[in-house]
């Protein structure tokens, strides 16, 4: 049974010795697995959009996702392998599973659709790509399969630290990552327990490499692999099974610190943003200073953590996002088979039209409410620091890596 003292003692070696190599190993079998078992189908998304390559795809997601968080649940929360939970007795209740499952699924479905789209765009010869044929005749192209393979490990920790802490100012968190964040005791479902726009900003790490170089459709999907299951294991609550992120944890129950992994502690370290432990840490020099056991203490897992009815300016927010959806599908899937397809609102081809209002409508549109219906101003907790130094390096940073690829992407999908 975990104690207070055991709460406050975690090192500074403890935390950044939370093991990940073994487990990636793990994601790439899967993933090399699932790129043989169930391979892209280019022949026939070059044919089209329809219903049904595009369902068989997500049944193959889903099942696959569905099956390791499920293990994972069933091995922590139903007949229980681990034995040192970080809070002792607290589960979460149905209300919090039904809760959590259900932006779990919205999230599952939006890599689903991603994929689909993907290989829409290489199908149509509108993104290249290194063919298996190639691939296989070329020692280059497999040296570089390999270099890549290595790499994509390396890639998601940069681009989660600096997307993680952009979804931390206020106009972003208050809308989309808080929702991440109503439960400060995770179980392996609330890994991707997120709202569809921070599902967007996080899944934006796999088009990096492959929109803007030519690559292995393998790339895409086992950086996919990675950005799906990862979460899985790394909100499970528990601190002693081998895929354990007890690095993560202290994330969520102190908020505005430890925005990177494990591998990528250095960044937080550099940054100021590292927190050692969960009691009093001599190392975070940040804004979140309640005590954790006052905060999180108690039988309830998660009082937050419910569906139910939004308040006025998140129901506004959740309009407006579901209309950027809906414009998004019908620029990329109806408008394409029309008989004369729009090309242009006004001097603004439809593809950045709807690319822009896609990528960079809810953040602007966050800080348009943020500035009428909040109390905090728009870029707490980073509020303190310069526009024109750190917050505005860590602004620009954030929308390179999360934003402007969604943009590209948006571009790419839309093009009539």
């Amino acid at each position: 049974m975990a104690s207070s003292a055991w709460r406050a003692g975690w090192t500074a070696a403890s935390l950044r010795g939370t093991p990940r190599r073994p487990r990636r190993w793990v994601w790439f079998a899967i993933t090399l697995a699932a790129y043989i078992v169930f391979p892209y189908d280019l022949e026939v998304a070059a044919k089209g959009w329809s219903m049904d390559w595009v369902a068989k795809r997500t049944a193959v997601i889903f099942s696959i996702s569905f099956v390791y968080y499920s293990f994972f649940f069933a091995v922590l929360y139903v007949k229980p392998l681990a034995g040192r939970k970080y809070r002792p007795g607290v589960f979460p209740t149905f209300g919090n599973i039904c809760h959590d499952m259900w932006y779990w699924s919205l999230g599952v479905l939006q890599w689903s659709l991603s994929e689909c789209a993907m290989t829409r765009l290489w199908a149509t010869g509108v993104v290249p790509y290194i063919p298996d044929r190639e691939l296989l005749s070329s020692p280059l192209q497999l040296a570089l399969l390999a270099a890549w393979i290595l790499l994509v490990p390396v890639w998601r920790d940069m681009h989660f630290y600096f997307t993680h802490r952009f979804s931390h100012i206020r106009s972003l968190y208050k809308y989309v990552h808080a929702l991440h964040h109503r439960n400060t005791d995770p179980q392996p479902f609330s890994g991707l327990c997120m709202h569809p726009i921070e599902h967007l900003l996080y899944f934006s790490n796999a088009l990096v490499p492959v929109i803007y170089l030519r690559c292995s459709p393998l790339i895409y999907m086992w950086i996919f692999i990675h950005l799906g299951l990862a979460p899985g294991a790394g909100h499970s609550g528990y601190e002693d099974h081998w895929q354990a992120d007890q690095y993560h944890y202290v994330h969520h129950s102190k908020f505005e610190c430890n925005y990177g992994s494990p591998s990528s502690a250095w960044l937080d370290q550099f940054f100021g943003t590292f927190r050692e432990k969960l009691g009093s840490s001599g190392a975070y020099t940040g804004e979140y200073k309640d005590d954790y056991d006052s905060k999180s203490g108690g039988k309830v897992w998660s009082a937050q953590g419910y569906l139910g009815l939004q308040s006025v300016d998140h129901m506004a927010y959740t309009c407006f996002v579901a209309a950027t959806s809906v414009a998004l599908f019908w620029a990329a899937v109806v408008n394409p088979q029309s008989a004369i397809p729009v090309r242009n609102i006004g001097p603004v081809p439809i593809g950045q039209a709807v690319a822009s209002l896609v990528s960079h409508g809810p953040i602007l549109f966050g800080i348009l409410l943020c500035l009428f219906c909040d109390r905090m101003s728009w870029r707490w907790p980073f509020h303190k620091d310069r526009i024109i130094g750190s917050f505005g390096f860590f602004a620009v940073a954030g929308w390179l890596v999360c934003v402007l690829p969604v943009y590209h992407f948006g571009v790419l999908l839309c093009m009539p």
